[in-house]
């Protein structure tokens, strides 16, 4: 199975260049109806092989740069040109869409490398997140644990940018992202660097009014099966994260949160008003 590693933080301190708001000026800097074209121009004066794609409410940018990924043996991460290509990217769409008069919501990127055919690395932040950010009401951390970051192979075939956003991300969805991902590393600290179990890749989707979160728990290599006591830890701790997580965006468009132990097939479901207990 392919390893993912996550990037380096040291690029991530590139929240904005500009902190110029739309309502600063009557006139915004990037209108709505130049936004692509103006990002496109500006990442080709960059000297790079970019694609801009503008939806209603989410910019997608595709990037080839060769050295930008590395792939050895069965490990899959990021190449020493990754941090030249990310804040050069990041800088023009921070630039942009920090002084537009589009509803920008998300924003995604999705780096390739020429020499490792269908590895991508994918990137996908919410405005909302960026401008709290960027006013210091997150720290680098918390602003880490927003942002969603994927590294896959999908095969030799070419990935376009139009294949991979066909449409708009809703905030639903990308909080189902993030919390897979929130509750995988909570359950690891807790769990697995003690020795306690193992922990897999958690899913997590939205469907129907409801959370869906997969959580990969088994018993550690050469141990003994999970106890009651450690299964309602893992339902527990994932609850924690849920309940903390939307009430700091202050989610509320949703019926119940589903948890599914994957080992043992296992639900427990919360109805949204459960979760108060648990923030």
């Amino acid at each position: 199975m392919l390893r993912r590693t996550a990037p380096s933080l040291r690029w991530l301190l590139v929240v904005a260049v500009s902190a110029t708001a739309t309502g600063c000026s009557a006139h915004p800097t990037y209108p709505k109806a130049r936004l692509a074209d103006s990002l496109q121009a500006m990442l080709t004066d960059d000297q790079l092989n970019a694609r801009v794609r503008y939806l209603d409410h989410t910019v997608a940018v595709q990037v080839e740069h060769p050295d930008a990924l590395i792939q050895e043996a069965e490990q899959l991460g990021i190449g020493q040109a990754f941090d030249e290509v990310a804040r050069k990217v990041l800088s023009s769409l921070h630039r942009v869409l920090l002084s537009t008069d589009a509803e920008v919501l998300f924003y995604v990127l999705l780096v390739s490398d020429p020499n490792i055919p269908g590895a991508y690395l994918t990137m996908v932040r919410y405005m909302d997140d960026l401008r709290r950010a960027n006013a210091n009401m997150l720290d680098t951390p918390e602003m880490f644990a927003r942002t969603i970051f994927e590294l896959n192979l999908f095969g030799p075939k070419p990935l376009t940018i139009e294949q991979f956003v066909p449409r708009d991300i809703q905030l639903e969805e990308f909080l189902s992202w993030q919390l897979a991902r929130r509750i995988q590393h909570k359950l690891t600290d807790e769990l697995q660097v003690g020795g306690v179990a193992d922990v897999g890749r958690c899913g997590g989707e939205f469907r129907d009014g409801e959370f869906v979160f997969t959580l990969n728990v088994a018993p550690a290599k050469g141990g003994e099966a999970l106890n009651e006591e450690t299964i309602q830890k893992v339902f527990q701790d994932s609850t924690g994260v849920i309940a903390k997580v939307l009430q700091s965006y202050r989610f509320d468009g949703f019926d119940a949160v589903r948890l599914i132990h994957l080992p043992t097939g296992r639900n427990l479901v919360l109805p949204k008003t459960r979760l108060t207990v648990f923030r």
